[in-house]
């Protein structure tokens, strides 16, 4: 019996020698050698690659028994199917067979000169002899071989007589072939791969390299390494998994990489896929190894006796799945007693944005996840409130985010979960007391059992999760849903909506339900899927570009996948992500293509339903295109209202974006600048749709020189914040000596024009939208409002009989007529109590100013909603309290991302036309109040300046002021009113326009 010693190396498949030289060795006295070894080159485990199996020269070396003296040494070229006959004295030896040793002078110097056995222990085959260029070194050693006289033969260990040594060399080297999949086409980035922290080599006769330095590098190219790519067409499974892209590499030789402990990831070997113009995503080469009691660990090591297959989608951490191919022995799965279950992976991070996807398999009928997790050493809470529906119910073989098919024919199973938070979720209080986050790890625990429960085998996966903002429990009606979901043009890639569901109070408190479906005629527009985002930086601050990440249906889902993405349903929390399946096709150059827009609807349970009860549901509103654009064109009809049957002249194709500063734009919360000066129609469009943009006040006297250093000024909208502003940062001062007007010109003597020239800072092809004229007053309504009693007077407390009938002057209004159904008349400001006369003892009195626009009815004279919006911004980052302000000073909660930073984003209200389903959408981002500049109102209503102004108006404390008309949009009480120019409002522009009017 030939003895087999694993010591290192990798064994691939037969090998026979490629020649043979017979020739004396000189021990002690090689002329009088009384006996032979024959030796030939024997089996290797399987490979069917020439180069693997190439030996060149085999070097001998045979050690006394007992004082381990080097007795022979000798250094063979041979040929194929030959044999050695190694000439030796009859005795008992050590023997040590060294193939393809580096042909480095300072290594064979020192092979040549062994003495005894330790002192091949001193020897190091440095990292660049494992190369593909080269016969990989191998290496076995042989104890206790008895060599017989003559040609007698040999006897290994005590076994029986052998005539040959047949050899089972073992590789030094670990071999790497790699098989990389893209969901998108990759061929115009995909530049090479690299391996870090490679070993500086290898000890000989030792089984571990952990001594060793590992800062080596190397570096693959398609330029200069071309043959180690090759392009292949995805296959049938491939494709089912929406891969379009697959990269095959082979063949990279490396030396083995063998360490303890094992799980010290500061010595593994690091692989990166490099991508131009790209992220280029890399990992740790990993494998797992079964640990006590079946438990697993991290493996950092490169197996010896192993070549490894590694297969990846191009992500961001790779997900690498490393197979351990015939070289070796697979060790990342977990036998006993026959049993199996085998996981792709045993350790996950998540975020509360994300998702880890886990495929399994095994040999057992069921296979499960338990009911309880592990968390905080011995600590339990249930796998339902941490985890989004992953336990079955008795009688299941599947949930939402779970699924095992056991093929009893065969006697395996495959199966999947994806690994999603639920109702571990923080929410505002818990975020509140956890600023800068909470961080939990979990141990899921999944069973393979018998039928009965008996015979489990139980692999345990370590879920690292990490949260750093708070969710909110699904209420549209309330603002806490998603709304709707923006891609510019050419985007398609994955939109993320998630929200809470709670449990079924009258269904055993069972998980709500729910489903989503892409409305006609959209389905070969738009797709859907429950396959969670993975990308490993969402819910952070800095997440991934979401067109890396495209959506494709769950392929683990049977309905998903016959729907096309069409439809899809879940349980607890819904989550889900949507995408378009091609750019924008419409014509156009590039950023001004006309917008694509497409609805799905979402249906689900509230805390009430009862079982098959009725379920309510809304559209959820899609935007494909950042052109400015109609939400009411110039012939959609107006049905009711001042202008019912009249031309819609006056409307507007809206820009989808607010405007900011040069300055203040893509500012992070590193910024702690206050304020920009921007220069005439210099403003810049914020880049989302949900991002605040800077605040404006609507003008200041121009004529005054102490007002020219806050005319134009963009103010930060997310500092100060619930504080005092600092001295110099905002003005109140409301001095005019004539009524400012936006017009360039005109003839009345009681109006100051040129107001547009001085502060519009639209960009060029853009202004500010009217709500009215914008050459004279706008009164949009009745006016004087001011009522007293049972008959109305003017700011000076004086009676009047006539009204001025100002309804007709929207006509003029752009904003009026771009966004409502019906444009209103009037403004909506609550009524309030005014002082008009003061100061005239006869005249001075308490008038209520009356609201003169009708009551707002949802849905009727405006389409809207209000709540979240899925932009590629606000929904990839974590949401988080922002404190401000009221008019009272008193202290509101609002919730944004980016709350600390000029670029903050916020919930906000959807304006679309249920016709065309054409939509824009305004952040709440608040306003700066008068007085100080105080911020207020944040994540709750926006509000925009108009460039109309309006009638004097009275105040609570017997001010009589100039005003100027803005839009305070939000899902409760949207309208318009008159109000003081000193606010700081949001600016939105449209597109100029000539009117017909």
């Amino acid at each position: 019996m030939i003895k087999k010693i694993h010591i290192l190396g990798i064994i691939l498949a037969s090998v026979l020698l490629m020649s043979c030289i017979e020739e004396r060795l000189k021990a002690d006295d090689a002329e009088n050698a009384a006996a032979y070894l024959q030796v030939r080159g024997g089996r290797l485990l399987n490979s069917t690659d020439p180069l693997d199996n190439e030996i060149e020269r085999l070097r001998i070396l045979a050690f006394n028994k007992n004082t381990g003296r080097c007795v022979s040494n000798k250094l063979y070229y041979a040929e194929l199917n030959e044999v050695i006959n190694h000439p030796i004295d009859d005795g008992t030896y050590d023997f040590v067979f060294l193939a393809n040793e580096p042909n480095i002078v300072i290594i064979v110097d020192a092979l040549n000169g062994i003495y005894e056995y330790a002192d091949l222990e001193s020897i190091m085959y440095p990292e660049q002899a494992f190369q593909s260029s080269v016969s990989i070194p191998m290496f076995q050693k042989l104890e206790n071989v008895e060599v017989l006289p003559g040609q007698d033969g040999a006897r290994v260990d005590g076994g029986e007589i052998q005539r040959q040594i047949e050899l089972q060399l073992e590789r030094l080297a670990t071999r790497v072939d790699i098989v990389l999949e893209g969901e998108e086409d990759l061929t115009d980035y995909f530049k090479g791969v690299t391996f870090f922290n490679v070993p500086e080599g290898i000890t000989l006769m030792s089984a571990s390299n952990t001594s060793l330095g590992r800062n080596k590098t190397r570096k693959y190219t398609l330029a200069d390494d071309a043959g180690y790519f090759t392009s292949v067409t995805p296959s049938a499974e491939q494709r089912s998994r929406g891969i379009v892209w697959v990269k095959k590499i082979t063949r990279f030789i490396l030396p083995f990489s063998n360490f303890t402990p094992e799980n010290d990831d500061s010595k593994a070997i690091t692989f990166k896929v490099d991508l131009e113009e790209r992220h280029s995503p890399s990992c740790y080469l990993k494998i797992q190894t079964a640990g006590v009691s079946g438990a697993s660990k991290d493996n950092y090591t490169l197996p010896y006796n192993s070549a490894l297959l590694l297969t990846g989608v191009i992500k961001d951490p790779i997900n690498i799945n490393i197979q351990v191919t015939p070289w070796g022995k697979e060790e990342h799965g977990w036998e006993a007693q026959n049993r199996y279950l085998n996981v792709s992976d045993i350790s996950v991070n998540i975020t509360d944005f994300n998702g880890a996807r886990i495929t399994f398999s095994s040999n057992m009928p069921v296979v499960k996840v338990l009911p309880d997790v592990i968390v905080a050493g011995s600590k339990t809470m249930k796998t339902e409130k941490v985890f989004n529906d992953l336990i079955l119910a008795a009688g299941e073989n599947s949930t939402t985010r779970f699924a095992y098919t056991y093929d009893v024919i065969r006697g395996e199973g495959t199966g999947y979960m994806d690994i999603l938070l639920d109702e571990y979720n923080m929410d505002v209080e818990t975020s509140l007391v956890n600023p800068d986050g909470r961080h939990s790890i979990f141990r899921l625990i999944l069973s393979a059992e018998d039928e009965n429960g008996k015979n489990s085998l139980q692999r345990e996966i370590t879920v690292n999760t990490s949260q750093y903002g708070a969710h909110f429990q699904g209420d549209h009606w309330n603002g806490y849903g998603y709304i709707g979901a923006f891609f510019r043009e050419n985007e398609v890639g994955e939109r993320i909506i998630s929200t809470q569901l709670p449990r079924l109070e009258k269904q055993d408190y069972a998980l709500g339900y729910w489903e989503v479906e892409v409305d006609e005629p959209y389905k070969d527009q738009v797709i859907l899927s429950t396959t969670p985002s993975f990308d490993p930086y969402v819910g952070t601050d800095n997440p991934g570009k979401p067109e890396e990440y495209p959506v494709r249906p769950n392929e683990y889902k049977k309905g998903e996948m016959e729907s096309g993405g069409t439809k899809i349903n879940g349980r607890g929390r819904v989550y889900f992500r949507v995408g378009w399946r091609s750019p924008n096709p419409n014509t156009g150059s590039t950023g001004e293509k006309t917008p694509r827009y497409a609805t799905v609807t979402l249906t689900f349970t509230q805390a009430t339903t009862v079982e098959n009860g009725w379920r309510p549901s809304y559209k959820i509103y899609l935007r494909q295109g950042e052109a400015a654009d109609y939400i009411m064109n110039p012939q959609s009809s107006i049905l009711d209202g001042p202008l019912q049957g009249k031309s819609r002249a006056y409307a507007r194709k809206f820009s989808a974006f607010n405007i900011t500063d040069r300055e203040l734009k893509n500012k992070t919360e590193d910024y702690v600048g206050l304020y920009a000066k921007t220069s005439k129609r210099d403003a810049k469009f914020v880049d989302y749709p949900t991002q605040a943009g800077a605040f404006y006040q609507w003008a200041l006297s121009k004529t005054d020189e102490d007002m020219a250093d806050f005319i134009r000024r963009a103010y930060n909208p997310a500092l100060p914040y619930n504080t005092d502003s600092p001295e110099g940062y905002w003005t109140s001062t409301q001095y005019w000596n004539k009524i400012p007007i936006w017009a360039s010109s005109g003839s009345d003597e009681q109006y100051e024009y040129g107001y547009g020239e001085e502060v519009e800072v639209c960009p060029p092809g853009y202004h500010r939208p009217s709500d009215g004229y914008i050459d004279q007053v706008s009164y949009n309504g009745p006016y004087p409002n001011y009522r007293y009693g049972n008959g109305y007077v003017d700011v000076n407390g004086i009676t009047v009989t006539e009204r001025i009938k100002g309804e007709e002057n929207i006509a003029f209004s752009e904003w009026r007529q771009s966004l409502w159904l019906n444009p209103w008349q009037g403004e909506t400001i609550p009524d309030t109590e005014v002082l008009v006369g003061k100061g005239d003892e006869e005249n001075e009195k308490i008038a209520i100013r009356e609201k003169t626009s009708p009551a707002y009815v949802a849905n009727k004279d405006i389409n809207l909603l209000f709540g979240f919006y899925a932009d590629g911004y606000y929904d990839r980052r974590p949401m988080k309290v922002q404190i401000a302000t009221t008019s009272r000073l008193t202290a509101r909660l609002g919730v944004g991302v980016s709350k600390n930073s000029p670029s903050v984003a916020y919930r906000g209200t959807l304006v679309n036309n249920s016709e065309s389903n054409a939509s824009t959408f305004f952040p709440a981002a608040g306003r700066r109040l008068d007085r100080g500049g105080y911020l207020e109102y944040v994540g709750e209503t926006g509000y925009y300046w108009s460039s109309s102004t309006g009638p004097n108006t009275a105040t609570a404390q017997g001010s009589i002021v100039k005003s100027v008309w803005s839009v305070e949009i939000a899902g409760w009480n949207p309208g318009h009113l008159h109000i003081l120019p000193t606010f700081g409002y949001s600016i939105r522009c449209v597109k100029d326009e000539m009117s017909s009017n």
